[in-house]
């Protein structure tokens, strides 16, 4: 049996007339009685009957119709779902990423992404960006986005770098400037992050060649709570531009000199990626592009 051969057959069926069915398959009707006449004889039982003039179905007839429609509702969901996985509207997709970023930028692009494409699942893993590195190369996950510098194989990283501000309170006295110094922080009190991270070690370089004193109030662990502590008047701080936009909204933002530089890196295993992968990194591609102060991004995609 042919596929051709059971849509004829349902389409006669539920038309109840050769002219119908012929209409609706778009073909003649001698073309439609030829393949029911070619299905029967592979079956090897009568379909229809002809009485008064007019095409009646055996017992078989309504016996076999729904076997085939169910077959064909099978076929129909199949060819649905084929081109859905086509698109990128049907499947899954695993991203392994940092906390900070894992906190409200992602959530955002996801949710833009899941609006179009209702059947996807996705799986968000928050680890630290060492635990990131380390992971990614499991090839369990699609990709991976880690704070740089890594390890990881430039061949299979992207990289954005941004330029950080200097944030203080609404009320500070140095929220009259335009560009903030590190020699203009001399002494006062510093919401820092801990000493292991990059834009540590830039800003006690910083410091020391502008023989200023980096008086830290606070070490912390993620750019939001720089945020939190600056907005509620305990120093001042250096935030990224991407993930730290959606929270400071109460506290001013300077140019800081020297530039500061803060890099994410989109990771990728040793495999290709799927539509959905492809899709949804364009999309997470596009909103680091557009954050604001990027520096450059240097690409080199898998």
């Amino acid at each position: 049996m042919q596929l051709r051969e059971l849509e004829c057959f349902r389409t006669l069926m539920l038309s109840g007339t050769m002219t119908r069915a012929a209409e609706e398959l778009g073909i003649s009707q001698p073309a439609v009685s030829a393949t029911i006449a070619t299905l029967e004889k592979k079956i090897g039982f009568t379909l229809f009957a002809r009485q008064a003039g007019r095409l009646r179905p055996t017992p078989e007839a309504h016996l076999f119709f729904n076997e085939v429609s169910r077959s064909l509702v099978a076929f129909e969901s199949t060819e649905r779902a084929a081109a859905e996985i086509r698109e990128g509207k049907r499947g899954s997709l695993s991203i392994l990423a940092y906390p900070s970023i894992s906190i409200a930028l992602l959530p955002r692009i996801l949710s833009l992404f899941m609006a179009e494409r209702p059947d996807i699942r996705i799986n968000l893993v928050s680890r630290s960006s060492y635990v990131v590195k380390e992971l990614i190369s499991t090839q369990q996950f699609d990709f991976a986005i880690a704070e740089l510098p890594t390890d990881h194989p430039a061949d299979r990283t992207e990289r954005f770098s941004y330029r950080c501000d200097c944030i203080l309170p609404n009320d500070h006295s140095l929220v009259a400037r335009d560009v903030v110094t590190a020699q203009d922080l001399s002494n006062i009190p510093f919401i820092s992050l801990f000493r292991d991270h990059t834009t540590s070690h830039q800003l006690a370089t910083a410091f020391s060649l502008a023989n200023a004193r980096w008086n830290i109030a606070a070490e912390v662990q993620y750019f939001v709570s720089v945020c939190e502590l600056v907005a509620a008047g305990c120093g001042v701080g250096l935030v990224d531009p991407v993930i730290s936009a959606p929270f400071t909204g109460e506290v001013t933002r300077r140019r800081f000199e020297p530039a500061i530089t803060y890099e994410i890196g989109l990771l990728y295993p040793d495999r290709a990626l799927s539509v959905i992968a492809q899709e949804f990194v364009a999309l997470v591609r596009k909103h680091l592009a557009d954050c604001q102060y990027p520096v450059s991004n240097a690409t080199s995609r898998p």
